[in-house]
């Protein structure tokens, strides 16, 4: 007796068979899989529901409320900071680091200070604190301050350094070796240290061409407790 036959005749449906509703096309062969061989009438067939996601990490957690656009930012930070260093230093100025105790109290020895070049028309000026290459007797680099420009008349007596009778040189001691007056030649500094007893500078050097001057300091940047403008 054929399948048909018997469901008709309301009699069960032979082993390994199950009863399908009139109408209905019986599901694929080996569909659905385990557990779910078994077929419930009116109910739709589907695949087991898959595993829950695992917990989200922080870093997915901060990738996902930034989104891609902002990942890339953070990842370009580094790449940015790095040019602003470029560009400060190309285009601005260049830090250095003070060696010696000639600008005691101003500037202590491993002071970090920022130098920035005359531009624009800018030239030296007075009490201006310089960094200056190319120095008569030494390699390196000195750091002391202008004194006097092209034109002014330098005199030492009495222990004081007056610039044109009327300007005193900032200093900590009065200290000079043997009184002199000296006319600096037009496009030279005559400069000093502060700490006039301890200092090489152009008492014993002569004046400096404005071109050995690499530039103006404008502050000390480090470390944090000497932290001033110049």
């Amino acid at each position: 007796m054929n399948d048909r036959k018997r469901r008709n005749r309301g009699l069960a449906p032979r082993a390994g068979q199950v009863n399908i509703p009139y109408g209905q096309m019986p599901p694929p062969h080996g569909y659905p899989p385990p557990p779910y061989q078994q077929y419930y009438p009116g109910q739709m067939y589907a695949p087991p529901p898959p595993p829950p996601p695992p917990p989200e990490t922080r870093k997915q957690k901060v990738m996902r409320r930034v989104g891609l656009v902002g990942a890339s930012a953070f990842l370009l930070i580094p790449f940015f900071i790095l040019l602003a260093v470029f560009l400060l230093i190309v285009f601005v100025g260049k830090p250095y680091i003070v060696h010696g105790e000639s600008m005691l109290p101003t500037i202590h020895n491993d002071d970090r200070v920022f130098v920035v070049p005359y531009r624009g028309g800018t030239t030296p000026s007075r009490g201006d604190v310089v960094v200056l290459k190319n120095v008569p007797g030494t390699t390196e680099m000195l750091i002391k301050r202008i004194v006097a420009i092209g034109g002014d008349r330098v005199k030492i007596e009495n222990g004081d350094v007056i610039v044109n009778d009327k300007y005193r040189h900032k200093s900590t001691v009065r200290y000079v070796s043997e009184p002199n007056t000296q006319l600096v030649p037009d496009n030279y500094v005559f400069v000093m240290g502060d700490n006039e007893a301890h200092s090489f500078d152009s008492r014993t050097f002569g004046a400096i061409p404005e071109d050995r001057v690499v530039g103006k300091a404008l502050v000390i940047f480090w470390p944090p407790s000497d932290l001033k403008k110049l």
